[in-house]
């Protein structure tokens, strides 16, 4: 008779237990560990949370020492933003696959440097246009110095920046760096070349 009390009042409280679980109308009914159903949101580049899990309550954590994101192998620059930096820059060398032939170098240029370098390389965009103190600094691609400056060391400049050009490494992928490099090294052989005056045969003669 006991064993038949037991069940009985144990299906009732199972039945009891089992219908709290359930949710009618606007009861949610019970739930178990609701942390995990409202678990608290975290702005990724937020420190005002204190976050109580990771160091220095910061809500993303460091990459590990020594490991490299998927896919941004070719950001790993090892010259240093120094003046020692920027000389050893100038034996880098451009990748096979930095060309012209896409167009995008001249899409980026177009995008970024225009506003101050000017759509040839005059130093003739909008920006400089209104900042006059930058005119003695910049040199314009018809300049022998534009003309003969190593790829390696604009490449350390578009990384880092150089006097008043910031870094435009956020910007620009590395890649993208050195296509941008061709397009501007191809301005300035062009403006360089369309500089020059061109002569005449005095002792051709006309008909």
């Amino acid at each position: 008779m006991n064993n038949k009390l037991y069940i009985l009042f144990g299906s009732i409280a199972a039945t009891a237990l089992m219908s709290g679980c359930v949710s009618r109308g606007n009861n949610p009914g019970w739930e178990y560990a609701p942390d995990m159903y409202y678990s608290k949101g975290y702005e990724a580049y937020n420190q005002g949370d204190s976050n109580k899990v990771n160091p220095y309550g910061m809500n993303m954590r460091e990459p590990v020492a020594g490991t490299v994101a998927y896919g941004k192998l070719d950001y790993k620059y090892n010259l240093e933003n120094s003046g020692e930096g920027y000389e050893a820059s100038a034996a880098l060398l451009s990748p096979a696959d930095a060309t012209l032939e896409d167009g995008r170098g001249k899409y980026l240029y177009d995008i970024y440097c225009t506003p101050c370098h000017g759509a040839n390389g005059g130093n003739d965009g909008e920006v400089f246009k209104k900042v006059s103190t930058l005119k003695p600094a910049w040199k314009a691609y018809t300049d022998d110095y534009i003309k003969t400056l190593p790829e390696g060391k604009i490449y350390h400049t578009l990384t880092y920046g150089k006097n008043n050009m910031g870094s435009h490494a956020s910007v620009l992928s590395p890649k993208d760096r050195w296509k941008v490099i061709k397009y501007v090294k191809l301005l300035s052989n062009q403006s360089v070349a369309a500089a020059e005056p061109t002569t005449t045969d005095s002792t051709a003669t006309t008909k």
